[in-house]
């Protein structure tokens, strides 16, 4: 017997974006002025691991307002890290969920980091408002502002961050080619069709 139904339909996106979700680590200061890598190309459930050096923070911002929180001068950011005497002197990872494919720009707003090109983003366009075009706006920035509190994020230990890694593991594999999904969806699907591929699921 098949079913097709939108509950069906939604359990199973939400499934396979959760199983193929991925961690992507950046780090903040390391060596100098920079973020490494200065640029990713996270999707929509993967999470973000900002590893701070001293004394450094992350702040989100806009490509129209370099140096600025994305709320505005003083205003919220969607993300911020607070400042770094908070992690434990690096002990603890800053961690952002993507939730959405548009850019998002980011910058260091310690002393004038910002303006000497420590600037990074996400899903940025290769041409036009790029991560150069971004920097070359912040160095005529005459100051960088930070919010008033940690934001948009996690601060992590190593502990509390390996259970967010595990939970972007694949799917497990019954061994016989065929991936096992969790009971919870084996209550309203019997068979569904995704992208031509055919998934039996066995209570």
């Amino acid at each position: 017997m098949y079913t097709t139904t939108a509950a069906t339909a939604f359990a199973l996106t939400s499934f396979l974006t959760l199983t193929n979700a991925a961690v992507h680590t950046v780090s903040v200061g390391d060596g100098g002025l920079v973020f490494k890598p200065e640029t990713l190309n996270p999707a929509v459930g993967d999470t973000v691991v900002f590893k701070l050096y001293p004394q450094h923070n992350v702040v989100s911002g806009s490509f129209s307002s370099p140096c600025q929180p994305s709320g505005g001068n003083g205003g919220n950011a969607s993300f911020y890290s607070g400042p770094f005497s908070d992690t434990n002197n690096g002990a603890k990872k800053f961690v952002v969920n993507v939730t959405s494919t548009q850019p998002v720009y980011y910058y260091c707003a310690v002393q004038r980091h910002c303006q000497q090109g420590m600037v990074g983003g996400w899903n940025l366009p290769s041409s036009g408002n790029d991560i150069k075009a971004y920097a070359s706006a912040a160095a005529r920035v005459s100051s960088a502002s930070t919010p008033s509190a940690l934001a948009g994020g996690r601060l992590l230990d190593d502990s509390q961050l390996a259970s967010v890694t595990a939970s972007a593991s694949q799917p497990s594999s019954s061994g016989n080619g065929r991936y096992v999904l969790p009971s919870v969806l084996t209550q309203i699907i019997t068979c569904h069709r995704v992208q031509g591929l055919r998934i039996r699921i066995r209570s």
